[in-house]
């Protein structure tokens, strides 16, 4: 799995993480804080079992998050 992660906020720090469920456990994927504007390829593998699961900036974590969903 790629993600072009792009932060378009001047000095404003972001994050990409990927979890089994809202609950912030049993992290699929994490890295490092991006301070904007820049950009980074994330690859991970994805989980291989088909289902939703939760992603989020854990700097912002309750006005950026998401669905990441596995078909």
């Amino acid at each position: 799995m790629t993600v072009n992660f792009d932060n378009k906020d001047n000095g404003i720090p972001h994050h990409f993480a990927v979890y089994q469920t809202s609950q912030v456990q049993d992290a699929i994927f994490t890295e490092d804080t991006v301070t904007g504007p820049a950009t980074k390829t994330y690859t991970f593998t994805a989980p291989s079992e088909p289902g939703t699961y939760f992603f989020r900036c854990d700097v912002h974590p309750q006005q950026m998050t998401g669905q990441f969903i596995v078909q």
